[in-house]
């Protein structure tokens, strides 16, 4: 029996025979909100393109799925509502027509599950990182600032509303619509406007999030991950957030404003609580004038008030912005984090660790604050 000639070493081109690269665990720098992306592991710059782009994709997908799903309901319940809405003579957002609540509100939070489908898909890991830098919604500070909203918003619409009235006293022609209008209307049906109610209370909350997860959130994160200034991220979607919204010039400028507002509360506190808190508050006010017929009309139209709205807003959010902040300083929330990610050892050089100096020659910095609730 003769024995086999001695093989030559496979070439360390073949990856199959290659030894595995090391790799060693490093820590990223101090991350704020908007940065949140960069602590992915595996980041690169066009992910978060297509993070967008599956996110349009799948809620595109659920929007087609969700009308096609609504159409025998809406036949059963109001069939007259699909013609209405071709011929001009009723709105998408219609009170007395609670079906129109329901399918309008459920269009905007079928935004959270497409967002969070496209981080996972991306390998976003764990997705609640959309959240906060504590990678979850901190709910006691959630709850606090929902005290603060409602605060804020009863200031706002007191502020607004007195403001419209002085308006209207010395320039009379500048008046809007009023309850009053409504008052001997045979056409209001109490019932209906109740049904609509309930709906938005239990609809609002995830509506506002939905929004919050895609322009305070998603958005922020997306364009933070390029650009590190934090107004870019701050001020580009909040003029998309009031783009996306159909009313008149001072309806999108109190839009534009809260969307602004909410946009540096997150930034500034590492996270969305805040803003989901005056979003969800703002929206059950609006939708409860809304159903009463306050303001002259039961659907949502492009008048939104005018100056005075505007004025309500700036005071109302700026109350709540300091009383956040108050808060968010006093129970010493996080506002950033630090991530650790594997990267790859390259061949013939040392880990990071054994360039490290000495623990006497490191120079004694402020520890980095931790989230928590």
């Amino acid at each position: 029996m003769t024995s086999s000639p001695d093989l030559p070493p496979a070439p360390a081109t073949w990856a199959w025979a290659s030894a595995p690269q090391a790799t060693q665990t490093v820590e990223t720098e101090p991350l704020e909100y908007h940065r949140l992306l960069r602590g992915v592991q595996g980041y690169k710059w066009w992910k978060p393109l297509v993070i967008l782009g599956l996110a349009g994709a799948f809620f595109l997908i659920m929007t087609i799925a969700l009308s096609i799903a609504f159409i025998p309901i809406i036949l059963a319940v109001d069939p007259s509502y699909l013609d209405d809405l071709r011929l001009g003579t009723t709105e998408i957002i219609e009170t007395q027509r609670p079906i129109s609540v329901v399918l309008a509100l459920l269009s905007v939070i079928i935004m959270i599950p497409s967002v969070l489908l496209a981080m996972m898909i991306m390998g976003v890991r764990p997705t609640s990182r959309v959240w906060s830098v504590a990678l979850r919604i901190r709910w006691g500070l959630l709850g606090r600032t929902t005290l603060f909203a409602i605060l804020g918003v009863v200031v706002m619409n007191i502020v607004g509303v007195a403001f419209e009235a002085a308006l209207e006293f010395y320039f009379p022609s500048a008046a809007v619509g009023s309850v009053a209008e409504y008052a001997g209307d045979s056409n209001f049906d109490p019932s209906a406007a109740l049904l609509s109610f309930l709906f938005v209370l239990l609809l609002v909350p995830l509506q506002a999030t939905a929004e919050e997860v895609v322009f305070r959130g998603l958005f922020m994160q997306v364009l933070g991950s390029w650009l590190k200034n934090p107004w870019f991220a701050i001020l580009i979607p909040s003029v998309g957030f009031a783009m996306a919204h159909i009313y008149d010039f001072w309806g999108l400028a109190a839009v534009g404003l809260m969307g602004a507002v909410a946009a540096w509360l997150t930034w500034r506190t590492g996270g969305l609580e805040a803003a989901i808190a005056i979003h969800v508050i703002n929206n059950l006010v609006a939708f409860g004038f809304m159903t009463a017929g306050l303001g002259g009309s039961t659907a949502q139209t492009e008048s939104a008030g005018g100056v005075g709205s505007v004025v309500g807003e700036a005071v109302g959010l700026g109350l709540f912005a300091w009383l956040v902040v108050r808060s968010f300083k006093k129970h010493g929330y996080g506002r950033a984090r630090i991530d650790l990610k594997l990267v790859p050892i390259a061949p013939g050089s040392l880990p990071v660790h054994e360039f490290l100096p000495s623990p006497q020659q490191v120079p004694q910095v402020e520890q980095q604050e931790q989230p928590r609730d």
